[in-house]
């Protein structure tokens, strides 16, 4: 008798943790959206038009992102990469709870929002948002919808690092994004390295 309700215990428990981590899942899955055609083309045009007026942005001042006005978990902007055809919600921030919701942007004095002139840093799960990244390749466009403006990047190079690689992270002279996430993307525990592409800004239009 006592084994059978153990053995019910066990089972219960064992849906419950199932049930949790599915509707985790399913909150940061909720996150990444697909875009249909007509919206690849439309973000398509777009990369054309800032990349013919690239030479019209001038260099913002540098200023932390620990200074913007955000809170540690508002929705801040969005990411679009039309090659992967994906848009992803970014939040402020990149602690656990804030990367269950989607896309986390990364605040430290090291780093800046899109606006502040130097290194925006984004990370996600692979599992739920990112898990289209490894179709990214060197050329392809970056688009972050932020605060009334648009800003385009490409990606310049792609790598893979060791979990604790403390070289991402860094200050930059030029305007850059950077996506992380784990790998291997196929990895079941805790991925022990990083998926890290780079892109520069290329331009940026106010909307």
């Amino acid at each position: 008798m006592i084994k059978r309700v153990i053995g019910i215990c066990l089972m219960l428990l064992g849906l419950s943790m199932g049930a949790y981590h599915f509707i985790v899942w399913q909150i940061g899955h909720s996150a990444a959206e697909n875009l249909t055609m007509a919206e690849v083309q439309h973000y398509k045009r777009e990369v054309l038009s800032t990349q013919k007026g690239k030479d019209d942005w001038k260099p913002f001042l540098i200023k932390p992102s620990t200074e913007v006005d955000h809170t540690i978990g508002d929705e801040v902007a969005s990411l679009v990469i039309p090659s992967v055809e994906m848009k992803y919600s970014v939040y402020w921030g990149t602690d656990s709870n804030v990367l269950k919701n989607g896309v986390g942007m990364y605040v430290s004095p090291r780093t800046t929002a899109p606006d502040g002139g130097g290194h925006t840093v984004m990370s996600g799960h692979r599992d739920t948002v990112f898990y289209r990244l490894k179709y990214l390749k060197e050329g392809d466009s970056l688009q972050v919808e932020y605060r009334d403006s648009i800003y385009t990047y490409q990606v310049k190079k792609i790598w893979i690092t060791d979990a604790e690689d403390r070289s991402v992270i860094v200050d930059k002279e030029k305007p850059t994004l950077t996506l992380t996430t784990c790998y291997p993307f196929q990895y079941f525990g805790n991925a022990p390295q990083r998926y890290i592409v780079q892109a520069e800004l290329q331009g940026k239009r106010d909307v």
